[in-house]
């Protein structure tokens, strides 16, 4: 009995005081989507945490610490997932066991994606190809792409060793799908004064065309998986790469 109202104290000080918030608050399809939570600093323990999916209802399970004192209010986030078009249910539990009366439920809804309205639609991807990219034979170097789940406009960050060997940056922007597996933009070089030094102007800061890229993600029936074609040309030398995305 005694363990039960200990636990039943830390769940009654653990759990939000002001509300739990999904972020964003009006996800679109396959969006990112978080739960964030109020939660006490001494009861929670982020190792605990468990989200399983029934239908449309995602179910928040956790083990919290008996504490005779309640902890710091801290915001926790604790990823949902991306997730399709509709209408979803969480329920938050004080315990492992998703059984009994939640101790919170919220309902948000995903929204289809703002189409334009034009014929014939503008190209798309069909799937996200955000991630570090590199080529296991060439260490050192590598291109980490972030794609924008509302718009799928491509942002690339290429690091690359100079002609002397020395580190460069590269961006990829400005683009355009030419089809869903093919990305073409621009190469920019981007210079400017120290960052940390005593005051950034940021007057020096010059953005320069350095010339062009094609990301083309064709997958061939048998091939490796999650590789790509990266072709470049860059100060006028023009070369193709074949990249992979790394797992971690």
């Amino acid at each position: 009995m005694k363990t039960s109202v200990l636990a039943l104290a830390a769940a009654l000080f653990a759990l939000p005081a002001i509300g739990s918030q999904i972020v964003p608050a009006q996800p679109i399809a396959f969006e990112l989507v978080n739960l964030r939570m109020i939660v006490d600093s001494c009861a929670f323990v982020p190792s605990s945490v468990r989200v399983r999916a029934a239908g449309n209802v995602l179910r928040l399970t956790q083990h919290l610490n008996n504490c005779f004192a309640p902890g710091t209010p801290e915001l926790a986030d604790v990823r949902l997932g991306s997730l399709a078009p509709g209408d979803y249910r969480v329920e938050i539990f004080a315990s492992q066991e998703a059984d009994g009366t939640p101790a919170e439920t919220l309902a948000f809804t995903v929204r289809e994606r703002v189409e334009i309205a034009i014929f014939p639609p503008p190209t798309r991807p069909l799937t996200d190809y955000s991630g570090m990219w590199w080529n296991p034979n060439e260490s050192g170097w590598g291109l980490s792409l972030h794609q924008g789940p509302a718009t799928d406009a491509l942002f690339g960050a290429w690091f690359i060793y100079g002609a002397a060997g020395q580190p460069e940056w590269f961006t990829l922007q400005g683009g355009q799908w030419v089809s869903s597996t093919r990305w073409t933009g621009q190469v920019l070089r981007t210079t400017g004064p120290f960052f940390a030094g005593p005051g950034f102007d940021p007057r020096l800061v010059l953005i320069q065309t350095a010339g062009t890229a094609t990301l083309d993600f064709k997958h061939v029936i048998g091939a490796e998986e999650d590789t790509a074609r990266f072709t470049y040309t860059v100060n006028g030398q023009t070369a193709t790469k074949v990249i992979s995305r790394i797992g971690f």
